[in-house]
């Protein structure tokens, strides 16, 4: 390990390796990145641009900006969909997503800055680095990473307060103003903002900067009343309190498995099976995490004046993603345990681990550096690759998934939001027509590939093909095929086709799940869930829409299914 750590110290090496992810990282966005809105972007995005541009006063422009959707204040998100439009005229969906993964890159810089100013070298620093970009730049939040709105909060949130703990861990009052501002406005772009202000507590405590303590206290009161001042939305927290009492063991049990689920390596199996390792994972980082920052305040209550910079601005973010990770443990685990693993959550547990991991290097001496460190690169550098693996597949069937809600979208005005016949269906569908009459987007079209013109067409043949397993679930038709050797890629894949005279929807096969813990053991074939109350009732032909790089195939054969009222 010692020649492994002297080669990894090569500055001619040390650079590559850090940047290497990074550019990985951005090459999978381009190739899996699709322009296409999905439920709250609707709110948010053109219903708010609208309501701002045809505001009749400053203040009910001001107003579009702060209303809150569900339970956040998403100033942030907002201000860059303003400034997308003014720069470009119009609304680009894949482009929102590509600024806020950028984000990515800031809270990489800020890492990296911090542990420079604990070490005497800045090659050192960068060694330090190493497992940071593998860790952030990952595929395992692709439902966030390609979710407009999603980006812009979850990530865009923790982006936004590391920034803001950075500037408030140095010590000058000039910068405690600016760490006000970013604090105000990290406030009003999510609820989850309005952690950060005990998260500065901590650090300033540990300081002991009693003024500038009673500044962000005070700034953080009016920040938190300003925050629910006109707050229309109740989130129903005393259950959650409720839930926790209830189940106590259940709840910490989340909250090791969510600290932990950057491990979560395989998310084709069956959840049980899934708990296992990031529970391990989290129950480690926790033990660790909890030792230093208890050393933290035992080095206060004796009066210990000498924290560094670093170590201020890491106590910071811990408090910060701990706390967000706490929250969500408590609060969402009530609806479906398996939050734990929610994927566009997982960005507070790959940016813990990646706080944690600048945090160990910075306790090792060099001696025990030489002999570690290289585990340790290696370790996330297989875990990066793995789950590229891994999750790569998973992103591939959400954008199909999604190409294929917006084919409905297209042909029968429902898909991306809401059930059939629903406000909330002919909501997106009005701001869709009022996108493209003002020339600020035009859904994808084709959705998928030219081929799908075809199924606007009358069926006139029916073709052999094997006969699909068709079972009714309560609010699904779930439809299994046998399809031998199916592959899903980028140009490739299997739409399940519902057919009636009047309508034709689209709905994307994934690959079967394997139904133990092995995941190379998977039946051949897929397995489609059609949502009843996204097609009008009637009378449907199932048919199959293979796409291929060359060509697409439209097979139907004389299997039917009806869909009631």
């Amino acid at each position: 390990m010692t020649r492994l750590y002297r080669l990894l110290a090569s500055s001619r090496l040390t650079i590559p390796l850090l940047l290497l992810p990074i550019a990985g990282f951005f090459v999978y966005f381009f190739a899996l990145r699709y322009n296409i809105p999905w439920f709250d972007d609707f709110e948010n995005i053109p219903y708010f641009l609208d309501r701002f541009l045809n505001a009749p006063s400053a203040g009910e422009s001001v107003a579009a900006l702060l209303r809150p959707n569900n339970e956040h204040r998403v100033v942030y998100a907002r201000l860059v969909v303003l400034a997308h439009y003014y720069l470009t005229g119009g609304i680009n969906f894949a482009n929102l997503m590509l600024w806020a993964n950028a984000g990515l890159v800031l809270i990489f810089y800020l890492l990296y800055r911090a542990l420079r100013s604990q070490e005497r070298l800045s090659q050192s620093a960068l060694i330090g680095l190493l497992p940071v970009p593998l860790l952030l730049f990952t595929a395992q939040s692709y439902i966030m990473t390609f979710t407009a709105i999603f980006s812009l909060q979850y990530l865009a949130i923790i982006s936004l307060v590391t920034l803001t703990l950075f500037v408030l861990a140095v010590n000058r009052p000039l910068y405690v103003g600016i760490a006000l501002a970013l604090g105000l406005l990290s406030t009003f772009s999510m609820g989850n903002g309005l952690l950060l202000w005990p998260a500065g507590v901590g650090m300033l405590v540990l300081q002991r900067r009693w003024q500038a303590l009673a500044i962000w206290i005070i700034a953080g009161g009016l920040s938190v009343y300003l925050y629910f001042l006109g707050y229309p939305v109740q989130q129903g927290n005393d259950a959650g309190f409720a839930y926790v009492l209830q189940h106590p063991l259940q709840t910490i049990a989340g909250f090791l498995i969510f600290s932990g689920s950057v491990f979560d390596l395989f998310p084709t199996l069956p959840e049980k099976y899934r708990f296992f390792l990031p529970f391990l994972a989290g129950l480690v980082l926790m033990i660790g995490l909890g030792y230093w920052l208890f050393r933290m305040l035992v080095r206060f209550v004796k009066s210990d004046k000498n924290y560094s910079f670093f170590e201020i601005f890491v106590a910071g973010c811990l408090l910060f993603l701990l706390a967000n990770i706490a929250l969500i443990a408590f609060f969402r685990l009530r609806f479906y345990f398996g939050m734990a693993l929610h994927i566009p959550y997982r960005i507070y547990a790959l940016a813990l681990w990646s706080v944690a991991s600048v945090l160990l290097f910075s306790q090792l001496s060099e001696t025990i550096r030489t002999r570690i460190w290289p585990a340790v690169w290696l370790l996330f550098l297989g875990l990066n690759l793995l789950t590229y693996g891994t999750y790569i597949p998973e992103a591939i069937e959400r954008r199909k998934q999604m190409q294929g809600l917006t084919f409905n979208q297209l042909h029968s005005d429902i898909g991306l939001g809401g059930t059939r016949n629903s406000e909330l269906a002919r909501y997106i569908s009005n701001l869709i027509v009022l996108m493209r009459d003002r020339n600020w987007y035009h859904l994808p079209s084709p959705a998928i590939t030219p081929d799908e013109q075809q199924l606007a067409k009358p069926v006139v043949a029916t073709t052999a093909m094997p006969p699909l397993q068709v079972a009714r679930q309560a609010d699904y038709f779930v439809v299994d095929g046998t399809t031998p050797n199916y592959h899903v890629g980028l140009n490739s894949g299997i739409y399940v086709i519902i057919k009636s005279a009047q309508h034709t929807y689209l709905v994307f096969a994934p690959k079967n799940r394997p139904v133990t813990y092995k995941p190379w053991r998977v039946a051949p074939g897929f397995s489609a869930a059609l949502p009843i109350h996204l097609m009008q009732p009637g009378h449907y032909r199932l048919g199959l829409f293979q796409t291929q790089p060359e060509q697409s195939t439209i097979r139907f054969g004389d299997q039917f299914v009806d869909i009631p009222d």
